[in-house]
């Protein structure tokens, strides 16, 4: 692969700054909720976990509950509070699974993605089944944030690979992404001609993606001033 040519630097902060400013930050919480029934039932919880009949497994589950309301609320710090009441060495498996991707998504919301990464690879070793896809897919995301590029890419080829997962919006959207990255803070157009590849290929499979749409035409910015296409 080629470096950059001193004429194309000008593009390429141009096309990296048009990327940053469309930089999404990674929300773990459901994109429309009900406030009203969320702090209804998260009351509800508090006085059920006053009971003192309750046993250590039904005041865990309540708990994780309600951490994950607050987490819905986005209420990053709470949910954390919350859900370290749990009693681990107490839970079962599939139940400490579900607490440490509560977490991870937590750690997630705080932007600490190094802890949140921790959490969603012991959530994956407690149970490999439930929630499989969600658990990789934020690993992938907090990987990109961290700018582990080539880690990111490695799991997510192997999130897609291993069980012949169908390649979705998802995997376009953040293997282009990942290359456009790579493209600028690495100074190489080959990452970006591996973008655009991706970008393409996704939109020959979703046409109508707005966000591969952007990243073709900003690997495009780049790419034809050199006659590189």
């Amino acid at each position: 692969m080629k470096s950059i040519l001193p004429l194309t630097l000008l593009l390429l902060v141009v096309a990296f700054e048009n990327c940053a400013s469309n930089k999404e930050t990674i929300r773990p919480g459901v994109s429309k909720i009900n406030t009203g029934s969320h702090l209804a039932q998260i009351e509800a919880i508090d006085a059920d976990l006053k009971s003192s009949t309750l046993s250590d497994e039904s005041r865990d589950k309540l708990i994780i509950k309600k951490g994950k309301l607050l987490l819905d609320l986005g209420r990053y710090e709470e949910t954390i509070t919350t859900l370290n009441q749990v009693n681990q060495a107490k839970a079962n498996p599939v139940q400490l699974s579900e607490w440490n991707l509560a977490m991870g998504k937590a750690y997630i919301g705080k932007n600490e993605y190094n802890k949140a990464i921790q959490f969603l690879n012991q959530s994956e070793k407690l149970d490999k089944n439930t929630n499989l896809m969600e658990r990789k897919r934020l690993v992938v995301q907090s990987l990109v944030a961290e700018r582990e590029y080539y880690p990111a890419l490695a799991t997510l080829t192997k999130t897609y690979t291993k069980g012949n997962q169908k390649k979705d919006e998802f995997y376009y959207e953040t293997a282009a992404k990942t290359y456009l990255k790579m493209g600028f803070e690495y100074k190489n157009t080959g990452f970006y001609q591996k973008g655009l590849q991706v970008a393409n290929l996704g939109l020959e499979e979703f046409p109508n993606n707005e966000t591969l749409k952007s990243i073709q035409k900003e690997c495009l910015e780049v790419l034809q001033p050199e006659g590189k296409l």
